[in-house]
């Protein structure tokens, strides 16, 4: 941020510095050159304005705006593309503020939708125990993203959004189109999260018939993988995905049962004895005489895909035994 703050800085001096020196020599009067420089100067400071700026001569500065965030989410997997549609027939029935307020105020609308992100946040930040309360918005998305919650790339994203959608709490207006693209996609951004936010259940009692798919689920069912190697290596992937997000929900639990020591003990020797039964039974498999040449490569990549699932059904259990203990 401080890096754009001084990238605007230098263009202006350069620009100013420019036009004042076309000035300055008398056989030179203000005409297209020196409006050109002037604007140069400037445009960064009213970049939030406007999409893209034309200026004399058809050259067209582009600016920072959501149509580069949506190709982010998109690629982030905070916008889902094979799944858009089913999504927003899944979204017909949900009422967002400031989806009823874009036509009408637009600006507010896009207020609307940022205390609609950070809630969810927040609301994820309370699942998995991480303190929030005195946290920022920059820090509780860096503390989110350390812990494996949210991925890099959506920390990215949400911190781009975040930023043009505090433009207009600060009273700078945008145009219709950036409301509606504001209406498109900000229903998909919030479901995401709320993918985050779920207890799905069916470990130990009915499952959730609202819940959304789990975001490391929708991630592996990419597959975007065509050779052994690249399969191997997609598996590894979210293998310790799923063991980080076992890792955080047996945190919070923990940090839930706060001072009953006694059942903080008991979910303790759960759960090594849980992640010794997987190293034990792997140690055995690994084991056996000749196990490549017997189940041969794509077998190895069942057995490590085996092992994932193990991790991915732990997990579950672990975030509906949460649910059971809040």
């Amino acid at each position: 941020m401080k890096n754009k703050k001084y990238l605007k800085i230098i263009i202006t001096i350069i620009g100013v510095s420019l036009a004042t020196a076309h000035l300055i020599f008398p056989d030179i009067k203000i005409d297209l050159i020196t409006v050109f420089l002037v604007a140069i100067a400037i445009i960064p400071w009213v970049e939030s304005l406007f999409k893209s700026v034309e200026l004399p001569g058809g050259l067209k500065l582009e600016f920072q705006d959501l149509e580069r965030i949506e190709l982010e989410a998109k690629e982030s997997g905070l916008i889902n593309k094979e799944s858009e549609d089913i999504q927003n027939l899944e979204l017909e029935d949900k009422d967002y503020v400031f989806v009823e307020l874009a036509q009408n105020n637009p600006s507010l609308a896009l207020v609307s939708l940022r205390i609609e992100i950070e809630k969810r946040l927040r609301q994820i930040a309370e699942k998995y125990s991480v303190e929030n309360r005195q946290y920022s918005m920059s820090r509780q998305l860096q503390t989110l993203t350390e812990k494996g919650i949210i991925t890099p790339q959506e920390n990215s994203t949400l911190r781009d959004m975040l930023h043009t959608l505090n433009q207009a709490a600060h009273g700078i207006e945008f145009d219709q189109r950036t409301a509606d693209w504001i209406i498109e996609n900000g229903p998909l951004i919030v479901n995401s999260l709320e993918s985050k936010m779920d207890i799905r259940g069916g470990a130990f009692s009915h499952q959730n018939p609202d819940s959304t798919k789990h975001w490391i689920d929708e991630s592996y069912e990419k597959q975007n993988w065509t050779t052994n190697l690249e399969w191997s290596e997609h598996i590894r992937k979210h293998k310790e995905l799923w063991e980080k997000e076992m890792n955080n929900l047996s945190d919070s639990i923990i940090k839930k049962l706060q001072d009953n020591t006694e059942q903080i003990e008991k979910y303790k020797l759960s759960q090594v004895n849980w992640t010794k039964q997987q190293e034990f039974e792997k140690d055995f498999l690994l084991s056996i005489n000749d196990l490549s040449s017997k189940i041969g490569r794509e077998g190895q990549m069942i057995m490590a895909n085996t092992f994932m699932s193990k991790y991915r059904e732990r997990a579950l259990e672990l975030e509906e035994i949460l649910s059971l203990i809040e």
